[in-house]
């Protein structure tokens, strides 16, 4: 589709709709032509719907769009008529070009619209000038909770740190998911905006991220900002970097879910994750783990329920389990890890033979701390009802099968508790105890006989 050519008579470009003839004219197909079309008609329909609280204007992917001088006088039309609606809750533009003559018609429209709370830029190809307007709306804003960028390019420092001031003391924004935008190359800038993202709740970074720039990501989560959701889809993290998040990870006590599905990670990498949240070597490594967070790198927006877990080891179910229960305390984590790391695992049966020298007096203790931790799972007690908040609830929900999970559990914590005393020499145990009482009470028959 061509960018320029020559505008039409007056009248006609003021028009509710240029028609097809016009645009084929200039050198569209038919089938571009008809895509400009159905683009004004959606314009116009929400020009006219004065109660709607979504505007969302896209192009098949398989199109996109073009920017053409045109459709300016169009844009204007439609933001004149949206300005101070107080209905207009989300904003929603697709694959379509947002040029800086489009960007200056729709961001200063944006802060007459004082319940907007989602804005998404997917594909808008916005470029510094826009960042800029779009950072003097957020400075204006008060209302907006999530804001999405595919497709942008920041192209110096200044229009970073312009852009990161805007979020930093944004009074409301919650999400931000930042896509495509080049900044695997410039780490620097990826610090400067991460600057303005400690009040997030939600920061996405995908098709963002080399090993260069991990760095910069690990140390941010190191601060432990009360962020609980990063998303690091489709970049390019290796088993190397996981070594630099893992590290991160251990000083970090909000972040609830870390996905890095779709990179360089393998199994290597996968164990360092998982050493992030279960350390076994000693009872300070256990201590020092994270008991938050829920790193994962498989895609568990599968529609096959049994993915996610076919994917886990035993252990890391175990592990994932403790860290994404809501309803227990951080030292209550800590005991099942201990308990965990002291059950050294033979596929699925624990071997507690090296307790047999155990005080007597603990054993209640750690065989109840073996219930809980074998048989205390269900549906509503594991990953349905502990769930970290955001995105990833319903999808962690989606992965239960309600009907085969609970039997299968029940058969695992019996199995579990038969080998673990099975193994144990009980009797052994109880040799300490039983001496000195059998003693005492043969004494005393003796000296009532006596008497008699």
């Amino acid at each position: 589709m061509s960018s320029q050519a020559v505008l039409p008579r007056r009248s006609r470009r003021l028009a509710t709709i240029i028609p097809v003839s016009d645009w084929i004219s200039i050198g569209y197909s038919d089938a571009d032509a008809q895509v400009m079309n159905q683009l004004q008609q959606k314009m116009k329909d929400y020009r006219d719907d004065e109660d709607g609280d979504i505007i969302e204007l896209s192009i098949r992917e398989h199109y996109g769009y073009e920017h053409n001088d045109w459709m300016l006088p169009h844009w204007k039309e439609l933001f004149k008529a949206l300005r101070g609606r107080t209905f207009v809750k989300t904003i929603l533009f697709r694959r379509i070009h947002l040029p800086e003559s489009v960007s200056a018609i729709i961001f200063p429209s944006l802060k007459r619209m004082p319940n907007l709370t989602q804005l998404e830029l997917n594909q808008t190809r916005l470029g510094g000038e826009g960042l800029l307007l779009l950072s003097s709306f957020l400075k204006q804003n008060s209302s907006l909770h999530q804001l999405g960028i595919d497709g942008y390019t920041i192209d110096n420092l200044s229009v970073a740190r312009t852009f990161s001031d805007a979020l930093k003391y944004h009074p409301t924004l919650k999400v931000l998911i930042l896509d495509n935008g080049g900044l695997e190359e410039n780490p620097g800038m990826l610090e400067k905006i991460l600057e303005g993202c400690a009040r997030l709740t939600s920061l996405g970074l995908m098709d963002n991220l080399r090993s260069a720039a991990v760095g910069v990501l690990s140390d941010f989560i190191r601060c432990n900002h009360p962020i609980k959701n990063i998303f690091l889809m489709h970049n390019r993290i290796s088993n190397n970097d996981t070594i630099l998040l893992a590290s991160a990870l251990k000083e970090n006590a909000n972040l609830h879910q870390l996905d890095l599905y779709d990179n360089g990670i393998t199994e290597a990498g996968e164990k360092t994750l998982l050493k992030a949240i279960f350390d076994p070597t000693s009872m300070n490594s256990i201590i020092e783990s994270n008991h938050i967070c829920f790193p994962y790198t498989c895609n568990i927006n599968n529609n096959n329920k049994s993915t996610f877990w076919n994917q886990l080891s035993s252990l890391e179910r175990e592990v994932f389990n403790i860290n994404l229960k809501k309803d227990i305390t951080i030292q209550q984590k800590i005991r099942r890890k201990v308990v965990l790391a002291l059950c050294r695992q033979d596929g699925e049966l624990f071997d507690l033979s090296h307790l047999n020298d155990l005080p007597l007096k603990l054993m209640p203790r750690v065989l109840e701390l073996i219930q809980e931790h074998t048989s205390g799972r269900t549906k509503a007690d594991g990953l349905c009802a502990a769930a970290p908040p955001g995105f990833i609830c319903p999808r962690l929900a989606a992965l239960i099968d309600a009907e085969e999970l609970p039997s299968q559990l029940e058969k695992d914590a019996l199995t579990r508790l038969f080998h673990t005393l099975r193994g144990w020499e009980l009797p052994r145990l109880f040799e300490n105890l039983r001496g000195p009482s059998s003693k005492g009470r043969s004494g005393k028959r003796k000296r009532r006989k006596t008497r008699r």
